[in-house]
Order: structure tokens, then sequence, then C-alpha cells
């Protein structure tokens, strides 16, 4: 049958691809889509038949996607999840009525933040609708906006692309946290002091570097790293009990240092302030419902106290 004769094909079908896909497994797909195995494979089936093409390879139990395969979700994802969006909002989007699921890429950081107000909002403005909390990685995120599996994510500004839009929320500034007794006495940590510390260090990159990590490379500064976490809210509990220092987000430092014998030291440096903004893709740009949980998101943040002067 010809690759482009889309005439007879089932939207349903297109839908057990985008879940497969994103799966990689059928086992997976179908609890996803409340789906046996056999009525899985029996679709993808159609799917072959109907493009002439393998689709998934199988490669012990994982579903690897053929080159068509991959470039039919790249653009066929994006598409398919507005269809049903806005078959689930009936073609128009009202927040008192809608059901619709958002996922938001979100650090713990900015969970303790924004989320409670966030939650508060939509409970008040849209109680059906709910939200999914993933953590992305600075390498991930582009390819999950483009793919529909985050619609929107919060963090500093990298080069994501063209596709990729943003918005700036607030601002933060990084500094240190360390055991109320601990031998670093003063407000400011020295350069000697940094110097022969030890760190616990945040990283969102498979690189395992920082955003500070990469501020100190662009001064050519350098310090000794200890413990690298993914996990920012655990670093006052690793600095409480040790000799380490961690550096933190000046926001959550305040919540901790107000629950925890820990205190905040100012970090050698003129300036540490980065810029947290949220993202999304193109795509999603003019869609009612994005732009209606983006506002949500843009007034929480707008809400925050201004930032302490250094």
């Amino acid at each position: 049958m010809s690759k482009t004769n889309l005439s007879n094909l089932d939207l349903n079908l297109l839908v057990i691809l985008d879940t497969v896909f994103t799966e990689r497994s059928l086992t997976l797909a179908g609890k996803k889509l409340f789906m046996t195995q056999s009525a899985i494979s029996h679709a993808l089936s159609k799917l072959r038949d109907h493009f002439e093409d393998r689709i998934f390879i199988r490669r012990g139990n994982r579903m690897d996607p053929t080159p068509l395969c991959e470039e039919l979700h790249q653009n066929l994802s994006p598409s398919l999840k507005k269809i049903l969006h806005s078959l689930e909002d009936r073609g128009e989007f009202s927040p008192a009525t809608s059901r619709r699921t958002f996922c938001l890429g979100l650090s713990d950081y900015l969970c303790n933040l924004l989320l409670p107000e966030i939650i508060s909002k939509i409970q008040i403005q849209a109680p059906g609708v709910t939200l999914r909390i993933v953590q992305a990685t600075y390498e991930q995120r582009t390819a999950m906006l483009q793919s529909g599996k985050l619609d929107i994510f919060l963090g500093c500004s990298r080069d994501y692309g063209a596709g990729v839009f943003k918005e700036k929320l607030f601002e933060d500034r990084e500094i240190c946290i360390l055991r109320k007794d601990h031998p670093i006495t003063g407000d400011v940590m020295t350069e000697d002091e940094m110097s022969k510390a030890e760190f616990v260090s945040l990283s969102l990159s498979e690189s395992g570097l920082g955003f500070l990590e990469d501020f100190l490379y662009r001064k050519g500064v350098q310090r000794k790293i200890k413990v690298v976490v993914q996990q920012e809210v655990v670093i006052p509990s690793l600095v409480s009990s040790s000799n380490l220092v961690g550096t933190l987000a000046e926001r959550l430092a305040q919540i901790y240092s107000q629950i925890m014998p820990v205190r905040i030291i100012r970090l050698p440096l003129e300036n540490t302030v980065f810029e947290i903004f949220q993202h999304w893709h193109a795509v999603n740009d003019n869609d009612p419902a994005h732009r209606w949980m983006r506002s949500i998101i843009n007034d929480v943040a707008k809400s925050l106290p201004e930032l302490t002067s250094d």
C-alpha cells in the first residue's frame, strides 16, 4: 500500500505507534493504553502493512524504531497530541471543565519554590486538570518537547534550538551552605577557603557539570567536587553532618537555613545571579490550554519576593 495514502488509516493506530515509540515496550504500551499485548502486536502489523516497513525492531524486550518510524513520529507526534487534546476539550479549552494532563519539567528546587502555589491555583481554576512532574537532563529537554513528552520545562536558558520558545520567570543566586559549626566562619568564603574546601555540587547534565561549573570555568576558578547529585534538596542534609560545603540556589537555601542546622555563606565571586525561564515548543505556542498553563506558572513566579541585594 502507498506510504502516503492515509485515507484508510485508523487514528488509533497512530496513537499506538506513538505510545510504543515512547515506552519502547509492548507490555508497557499495553498497560498505558489498557490493551493486551496481542492487540498491540496486531495494530503494529497493520502499520507495517500500510507503510511497507518493519516500523519497530525487537531487540530482547525492547522495541527499537526504524528510520521511517523515527521520521513518522517526529512529524506526527506533536500534531497527534494536539488532536487528542482538542478532542478531550471538545475543541474548545475551558479551564473549569478541562480534564487535560500537563507534563511539566521541574527540578526539585523548582518544585519546592513554585509547585504548591501552581497546584493551589489549578485546584481553584481547573479542578479537572492534572499535572505530571518529571526531571529531565539538559540534553533530554529539546527532544522531550519535540516528541510531546514534555509540555513545558523550567530552568536556566541554554541553546535548545530555534523551535523552543522561552519566557523569563525570575532570578536567583548561587550561594553556599555549610553546617553552623563549620571551620569556615565568615559570611563570605575566601578564595583560599574555596580552593581547599570539598563541595557537594548539583548537576542536571549528563556530563556531570552544573551551572556553577560553567560559571567558574569562565572565571578561571577551580574547586574540589566531592559529591555530585541531581537532587538539590538533599544537599542541606549532606552538609549538616559533615565538613562538605554545598552550592545551592539562595531562595532554597533560605528555606532550609530556617529548619536545619545550616547557614548561608557567599561565594568569593562578584555576581552569581542566574535566571529561570519556562520553555515550550513552537507547536504549542498558540494552543489556548498551553497559554493558560504558562500564565499560571508566570503568575506564581511573579509573586515570589524580589531577590535580596548582594
